[in-house]
């Protein structure tokens, strides 16, 4: 038996209380399979040490998966420390689903153990496919610093965000066009 398209399991970012994005994934991971919060990690030096510690990339949002009904919509609002979901719509689907695609390219991000930075804005550019390396298959958006690096910018349309890393321009390859629909 084949899902109706809006129970089909999609990515859905939620709105969550700032600096508790840990706290709500743990409480959501007991109502959704798929939970995703992109972190960066830092050193941070303290007078005795340094240490290693995990930065939300998108402060104030939780990434799930899962097959969106105003049921489940119910369940995940009942999470303490959850807002709301991002992109409700008026009428017809309860929120504006994330490209699976996009979630897929912010977790190799994340992975890679490379420096990133998050970006407020988006930045228009030359959309690219990384070809080698630890990215290998990330798509993304190019910039140019003023210093010469190229970066890499994997964005986020819903939230108005991104991330960024440094990119060696030899790993980038033009993306193909999109289809027009």
């Amino acid at each position: 038996m084949r899902l109706p398209p809006s129970l089909q399991p999609r990515w859905y970012v939620l709105a969550v209380a700032v600096r508790s994005e840990q706290s709500a994934a743990r409480e959501l991971r007991a109502v959704v399979d798929d939970v995703f919060v992109p972190v960066s990690v830092e050193r941070r030096a303290w007078t005795d040490r340094i240490k290693r510690v995990e930065l939300p990339l998108f402060p104030g949002y939780v990434f799930v998966r899962l097959g969106l009904s105003a049921e489940s919509r119910v369940r995940l609002l009942k999470c303490r420390g959850v807002y709301d979901l991002v992109g409700k719509k008026v009428g017809g689907e309860v929120a504006v689903a994330v490209e699976d695609r996009c979630v897929a390219d912010l977790q190799v991000m994340v992975a890679s153990d490379r420096a990133l930075d998050p970006v407020t804005t988006l930045v228009p550019g030359t959309a690219v496919v990384v070809g080698a390396g630890p990215l290998k298959g990330v798509t993304g958006v190019v910039e140019e610093a003023a210093d010469g690096q190229r970066r890499l910018v994997v964005q986020v349309a819903l939230l108005g965000r991104g991330v960024r890393t440094v990119l060696s321009a030899d790993d980038v390859l033009l993306a193909p066009p999109s289809p027009v629909a």
